[in-house]
């Protein structure tokens, strides 16, 4: 039997979900640096494209000053070709896809499916008080044209989050919460299983090794029992 060339093993991607201000980059990079995936922004990549200057990338920057949702081919071509050029086999696909065509057609021309989703969930009023803060001179970051985001994430980018939910493919993350305990519940879905299992049966010996040195670790029920003899 042949084995699968390099060329034909496909990439674990993990989509990142989350709505504008939801934190997604920053669990994003920490995760590149704990964890060595790839991260992929699709919105990088689309202002990446509008400061070169081309005619597509004035058409993106149009509809996003509109709040509207660049054609997936668009997005799905600038992913693809980022993939391509890394020597990396995981990745972190953060804000695509935004909707079910979106979804569909990247499945369909990439021929993969994500391992599973992050999805960042955080009320509006706190990703609103995040976007105004951070003051990064982006076009997209004026009040009117943040809150037709929310609208755009919750009409188009839920129904995505549902449809991998409905496949047991979604880890819902509390992102409201302070950033280093976001990412602790981030490290443990990200966490690889056998990492989990080599930590769990190092727990154990430590402890058995306690016991051999010092006696079992005392607890209520051993002192009452303890009390009990002593009588």
């Amino acid at each position: 039997m042949g084995t699968v060339s390099d060329a034909e093993k496909k990439p674990i991607v993990i989509f990142v979900l989350g709505g504008p201000g939801s934190g997604k980059g920053t669990q994003c990079a920490s995760i590149v640096e704990n964890f060595g995936h790839t991260h992929l922004s699709a919105g990088d990549l689309l202002r990446a494209e509008i400061k070169s200057g081309s005619e597509n990338g004035t058409m993106i920057q149009n509809m996003i000053k509109e709040g509207k949702i660049v054609p997936s081919e668009v997005t799905i071509k600038l992913l693809q070709k980022a993939m391509h050029e890394s020597e990396n086999d995981k990745f972190l696909i953060d804000g695509f896809p935004r909707n079910e065509e979106n979804r569909a057609a990247f499945e369909a021309v990439t021929k993969i499916e994500p391992a599973f989703v992050l999805f960042f969930d955080c009320p509006e009023e706190e990703m609103e008080r995040r976007i105004l803060s951070r003051n990064e001179g982006r076009v997209d970051d004026n009040i009117e044209t943040i809150r037709k985001r929310f609208k755009v994430f919750q009409e188009s980018s839920l129904p995505v989050v549902e449809y991998y939910d409905s496949k047991g493919k979604v880890r819902k993350i509390d992102a409201a919460k302070p950033v280093e305990e976001v990412f602790e519940a981030v490290k443990a879905i990200i966490t690889p299983k056998e990492e989990k299992v080599k930590y769990h049966s190092y727990a154990i010996l430590e402890e058995l090794s306690f016991s051999d040195t010092y006696g079992p670790p005392v607890t209520e029920s051993s002192l009452e029992h303890n009390k009990k003899v002593a009588v």
